[in-house]
């Protein structure tokens, strides 16, 4: 025999757990030890009797830790303080002694912590999470009720199973009820609470300016940056566009917005992908170079193919992209020629002179960035992170004396010497390389790709050339790292990463609207001529149908099977001798004999002796009593035969 109030407990502590499990990193330390120590000391309380807060205690601690954390709440600061007030309420529950209501308490804060630590992360482990906590607490809800009725009942092993079985229905139909809402309910094009959410950190790796000589140590960072969609690519080609700086001013380049209409690209082959970014304090919109156009998301776009979203993108979004590999954008002929040649008044002699030697070999301006390649290339410069030159003067510091830096300082220094050199030259901003998962089929762009190249302006067309291949180490240093493959398991768990991004998360207006048309056209195609039908009204029909069908089985799978039988019995009864209803102050065996119908008689004997006793009804006693149901149904038949 098993207490009621086992599997109800053991059921209780796993809800808490999925509640204050994704929230445990998030909380203040101090109220991290008292939440592992109260859920600890709970488990021994309940198994003791012997409990350490009494009703008053646990209230005045309530109050306190409530005005504690609400002094903290500000405009900026709303989600963190009622994170740990909620944690700290939980904890106190756990300490006190457990009615009825306790239980319904503890269900109700540990839903309110899971759902809370969706503001601040909102991850694919966020899902089983909540499965397993739909299933705890409706079960659980399920045993609350027997409990409440008779705290001290007892249930044979074999008893309480079939309790359990049959308590599962009911999150069974909650999922799927919470499946079908998921996809139809409306969906806002900005979250609406997106007010509570806590400001996202900023990142290291991409940046809006370029600024060698500040760091002598640049650390890798390896979180993600986007993922995209695209088929799998050379390395040569995995060049992600963020943004073009073109004004330098002391050591650090900034971006100048051009004016002027679109640009045409020339040459190179199209090619289609979808690249989403995750949350992020910036707008810039990554492409692959060259872009053309993005669609998908609200933007604007400067003639340097530069995107930009509208607002922040505090959220997930995903965005259609098409590019042309190998394309060279055109500059028109009224332009700023000066802005791309300006240089700071602070480069030394060293440089100048280097530049002017190039500038008077040739006035080709193709053959000026050939020669300063060569000129790279002799100075056997290094690609490194560390070790990194630091002084006002970092240009020179990297080539004549360390000789070694990271890719701003291969752009940087390379784009100042064309400039001088007279070919207006200009930085872009954005990532290279990736990582392939072939499960997927998509490309993982992480913080630490990113990077810093240069276009020149040659015969009127932007060309892309990147400075850092020329170091003397860039296949070790640059490009393996760039073009690493990922391991099964990482593909994998990416894999159900990205697809838990693309389905659920940026799961918005669009994308319904985009299933009703794709729904519409099926039933075009599957139905041809079916043209008048509203696509809508027949989603809603089939729903309704679905929702009908499950209450329909959860009612029916309410009802024992003794009932069942019984209820068809008293069908079959009423049919064959025309009654109106059954006396229900009657006993089963005793109308039967009233009714001296040797069929009924048998069957309330056979059925009685299971309602009134511990044994259950196999199989083969179903199928008995049903015959004998079939056999009172025919012979009503053959009395209505003239």
């Amino acid at each position: 025999m098993v207490k009621i109030k086992v599997p109800l407990d053991i059921l209780t502590y796993l809800v808490v757990a999925l509640g204050l499990g994704p929230l445990f990193l998030w909380l203040d330390v101090p109220v991290q030890v008292i939440v592992f120590g109260a859920f600890i000391a709970g488990i021994l309380c309940d198994k003791r009797q012997r409990y350490w807060f009494g009703s008053r205690l646990a209230t005045a601690l309530t109050l306190l830790f409530f005005i504690f954390y609400s002094l903290q709440i500000n405009l900026n600061n709303v989600v963190l303080p009622v994170i740990n007030v909620l944690a700290l309420l939980l904890s106190i529950r756990l300490l006190t002694e457990k009615q009825g209501r306790h239980y319904l308490q503890m269900f109700a804060l540990s839903l309110f912590c899971l759902a809370a630590s969706s503001l601040l992360s909102l991850n694919i482990a966020y899902l089983p999470a909540l499965i397993l906590m739909v299933a705890g607490v409706t079960i659980g809800l399920v045993l609350l009720t027997f409990y409440q009725r008779s705290p001290g009942l007892r249930l044979q092993r074999q008893q309480l199973s079939i309790l359990l079985k049959t308590a599962t229905i009911l999150p069974v139909g909650s999922l799927l009820l919470m499946l079908i809402l998921f996809v139809v309910l409306p969906r806002t094009q900005y979250p609406l609470w997106n007010f509570l959410n806590p400001k996202n950190s900023a990142k290291t790796g991409f940046s809006e300016q370029v600024q060698p000589g500040t760091f002598a140590r640049n650390v890798a960072d390896k979180s993600v940056a986007f993922r995209v969609k695209i088929k799998e690519l050379a390395r040569e080609d995995l060049y992600w566009r963020g943004t073009v700086l073109t004004t330098i001013t002391g050591k650090v380049w900034t971006r100048e917005s051009p004016q002027g209409p679109r640009r045409a690209i020339v040459g190179g082959q199209t090619i289609d992908y979808t690249l989403t970014l995750p949350p992020t304090n910036e707008r810039f919109l990554f492409t692959l170079d060259l872009p053309e156009e993005i669609e998908g998301i609200s933007h604007q776009v400067d003639n340097d193919q530069v995107f930009m979203a509208r607002r922040q993108l505090e959220k997930s979004h995903s965005y259609n992209g098409q590019s042309r590999l190998g394309g060279q954008l055109q500059q028109p002929s009224n332009w700023n020629r000066d802005l791309y040649l300006q240089v700071p008044s602070t480069l030394s002699s060293r440089i100048k002179l280097i530049a002017d030697t190039i500038r008077q070999q040739t006035d080709s301006l193709s053959q000026r960035v050939v020669l300063l390649e060569d000129f790279f290339r002799e100075q056997k410069l290094s690609y490194a992170d560390h070790d990194l030159p630091v002084s006002t003067a970092p240009i020179d510091e990297f080539l004549f004396t360390k000789k070694r830096g990271y890719c701003e300082f291969f752009a940087s220094s390379f784009a100042q010497l064309l400039r001088l050199c007279e070919v207006p030259t200009r930085l872009v901003g954005g990532y290279h390389g990736g990582e392939y998962n072939n499960i997927g089929g998509y490309y993982v762009v992480t913080e630490d790709l990113a990077h810093v190249w240069v276009e020149a302006l040659i015969e009127n067309r932007w060309q892309r050339i990147d400075p850092s291949r020329l170091a003397v180490n860039a296949d070790s240093a640059l490009l393996a790292p760039r073009q690493q493959g990922l391991s099964l398991f990482k593909r994998t768990v990416d894999g159900a990463e990205y697809l838990w991004t693309q389905v659920i998360i940026n799961y918005d207006l669009r994308q319904q609207i985009n299933l009703v048309k794709f729904s519409g056209q099926k039933l075009k195609n599957i139905v041809p001529g079916v043209v008048s039908i509203r696509t809508p009204l027949l989603i809603l029909t089939v729903l309704v149908a679905l929702i009908t069908l499950l209450i329909w089985l959860w009612r029916r799978q309410r009802i024992s099977p003794e009932g069942r039988l019984l209820k068809r019995y008293q069908k079959a009864i009423i049919k064959k001798y025309g009654l109106q209803a059954i006396d229900k102050n009657c006993g089963l065996l005793e109308f039967a004999q009233q009714l001296d119908d040797p069929h009924a008689i048998k069957f309330a004997r056979y059925l009685s002796s299971f309602l009134y006793t511990d044994q259950s009804l196999t199989d083969d006693d179903v199928h008995a009593l049903n015959v004998l149901i079939d056999t009172i149904i025919v012979s009503s038949r053959n009395n209505q035969i003239p």
